[in-house]
């Protein structure tokens, strides 16, 4: 019987993944330096592969000029989050891996000569989620642009808001937007530039809203992910869902431009485009008597008058206002003690309470609240969504414009109103109802209950993220008193693109978060069986939220819960929110649109070094390339740093 020699021949195709990437689209094996002077462009098909933040600066300035800003700024676990492993171990495995500090870097540089302020998002690091760091960046970036009057470039690749710190990465939307609105407003260039992936609260926040905006071929631009949509709406998806092309198609993105292309596309706009010229006599004055921090102070002396301005008893744990000069947001944020053994039962018996059907729905507390109620509707665009109620009417003899969610009491209604989700039409009705309101001088009160906004394709082609975008930056500008009531569930961008307020309130069984705890848990935990538990580490309840400062004062419901006592809660509530309106009276516009920008801005929780020590990214040496040659099998179980992949769909991190 012949000897049989063993075979190399199959371990010839083996390539180092250090050495050697396969092309996803067309399957050809790159050499990684060729890709890498390729701009990560396929040369054989043109798939863009994702780039790191260094490469993309690299790429889009002028040699040397890049100087960078806040580099020491570092994220804080504010919420003592835990999944399968502690948040601030996430972290370090981020850093580790990627070299950066977090998601974003921002600074200056040169285009063509052109001087800009930019701020690079990188997908390695946990997905490119959005957290307080990548917020602040993001907005510091567009300060500087309005101070120095320099055009901002902000490029975004990301998964969505960072789900480890909840309502805290759900305010950067805010925060961004109130920055990028002042931007706008005195007339400097912004090009926002979308890489694959540019999804969930990045695309629903800064990314949509460029004076320019451009996209890179066929990346993946959406504002919920596939899996979502999908598991949502119960359908298939149409080819080419959410990608560039699809977003160039429906008119929400100016170009799409490849990446050997993009600097000298992005040059080309900036010479074209100059901050308009500012007229010194008309500029306006800095509003020098508003606090510093939490400036609404008048909040500091509800602690004690919730109990009686409602009619309750004050020494319940909820009728409890946030201190706006105590625990501190920003880089300040407090956080919060660890949780107590029955809280994941307790928070997930209140999100029960806040879905119940229940539960009293806008137009019953407009009828409780209120007299001479007149339903304005549609958006004058196309057409009317009945997730959104608007409208006008009377409270307590003051006319006030009311936006507020309607999910339906029965299936019928439930359908006919979309479940309480509404589509783009759904906020640019509240959009323009409350540009009414600011023309007329009429105080503006939002109640919000609504899962989320609806994901499905037709949302995506009428353009549901821009929709929200839009609505969350005008409410940072409106120069007319907001009160915001979260009266049952506050999902997402869904909930904050008509909860920007002065004042936000809410009931003591509702609940806000980042994204529902079901999402959450199938991302982190791997399954929505561990919903109960991912709305505990969020810290959804009405309670944690005022801790966190995210909302301000909760109302005590009564009873056995608003569903119960309907007509006693409306009561409550309507006191507390005449009591605000009169509160806010007493300022001044200029004081209260600043006032609102500086709440927003102070929220988030971070830290900032003054000489950043980031773990150095771990490289593979020689002998391990040629242990992985040799031996293949060995390569494809191997955990190390190395084996990870940028170009890895943003499923884990998206929302």
């Amino acid at each position: 019987m012949p000897l049989k020699l063993p075979s190399f021949r199959a371990r010839r195709d083996v390539y180092p993944p250090d050495l050697w990437t396969k092309c996803p689209s067309c399957s050809t094996m790159l050499f990684n330096k060729q890709l890498d002077k390729n701009l990560r462009v396929c040369p054989t098909c043109g798939h863009h592969f994702r780039l790191s933040a260094a490469a993309r600066l690299e790429h889009l300035l002028d040699a040397g000029t890049w100087s960078e800003r806040d580099a020491g700024l570092q994220s804080v676990d504010a919420l003592g989050f835990v999944d399968q492993k502690p948040y601030p171990d996430r972290l370090v495995a981020a850093q580790t891996a990627t070299g950066m500090r977090d998601a974003a870097v921002w600074g200056t540089g040169a285009l063509g000569g052109v001087k800009a302020a930019l701020c690079v998002m990188d997908f390695g690091f946990m997905g490119g989620s959005m957290g307080a760091v990548v917020g602040e960046k993001v907005t510091r970036a567009a300060e500087y642009a309005l101070e120095a009057r320099i055009p901002l470039v902000v490029v975004s690749a990301s998964g969505g808001a960072r789900m480890q710190e909840g309502t805290l990465a759900l305010m950067q939307l805010a925060k961004t937007l109130a920055a990028l609105e002042r931007l706008r407003a005195a007339g400097v260039p912004y090009v926002s530039v979308l890489s694959d992936p540019t999804t969930g609260g990045v695309f629903a926040s800064f990314a949509a809203v460029g004076d320019v905006n451009i996209a890179e071929p066929d990346a993946l631009i959406g504002f919920a992910g596939a899996r979502v949509t999908a598991g949502t709406i119960a359908a298939e998806l149409p080819p080419g869902f959410q990608r560039a092309e699809f977003l160039f198609s429906h008119g929400f993105v100016d170009r799409v431009v490849p990446r050997p292309e993009l600097r000298d596309e992005v040059i080309r706009l900036l010479r074209l485009v100059h901050a308009r010229a500012v007229d010194a006599s008309s500029a306006a004055d800095p509003v020098d008597d508003v606090p510093a921090f939490r400036p609404l102070s008048f909040l500091t002396t509800i602690a004690d008058r919730v109990g009686e301005i409602a009619g309750g008893d004050s020494t319940e744990p909820s009728a409890v206002a946030a201190d706006p000069g105590g625990n501190g947001v920003g880089s300040t944020q407090a956080v919060l003690t660890p949780l107590a053994a029955d809280a994941r039962d307790g928070v997930w018996g209140r999100v029960q309470l806040a879905r119940t059907l229940k539960r009293p729905r806008t137009l019953e507390f407009v009828s409780a609240m209120t007299s001479d109620f007149v339903e304005l509707h549609g958006d004058r665009l196309f057409g009317d969504d009945e997730a959104v109620v608007t409208g006008i009417a009377r409270l307590d003899g003051r006319p006030i414009v009311v936006v507020g969610h309607q999910k339906g009491a029965d299936t019928d209604e439930n359908i006919r109103r979309n479940f309480g989700m509404p589509h783009p039409e759904g906020y640019r009705k509240a959009m323009r109802v409350m540009e009414l309101a600011e023309r007329f001088g009429l105080p503006i009160v939002t109640l919000v209950d609504v899962p989320g906004a609806h994901p499905g394709p037709e949302s995506e082609e009428r353009g549901i993220a821009e929709a929200i975008a839009r609505s969350v930056g005008l409410m940072t500008r409106l120069r007319t008193p907001i009160v915001s009531v979260i009266t049952g569930e506050g999902g997402s961008g869904g909930a904050l693109a008509i909860a920007v307020g002065d004042v936000v309130i809410a009931l003591e069984n509702a609940v806000y978060s980042v994204i529902s705890p079901e999402g959450c848990a199938s991302i982190l935990w791997r399954t929505p069986d561990e919903a109960a538990a991912a709305a505990a580490a969020m810290r959804m309840s009405a309670a944690d939220q005022q801790a966190l400062g995210v909302i301000d004062i909760v109302v005590p419901e009564p009873g056995k819960g608003a569903h119960a006592e309907p007509a006693e809660t409306a009561r409550r509530l309507k006191a507390i929110i005449v009591d605000r309106l009169a509160a806010l009276e007493a300022l001044t516009i200029d004081q209260l649109v600043e006032a609102r920008y500086r709440r927003y801005r102070a929220l988030g929780a971070y830290t900032e070094v003054a000489q950043p020590e980031v773990p150095q990214r771990i490289d593979r040496g020689l002998a391990d390339r040629l242990r992985d040659l040799l031996d293949p099998a060995r390569r494809t179980v191997s955990s190390g740093t190395g084996g990870w992949s940028r170009d890895e769909p943003p499923a884990r991190e998206e929302v």
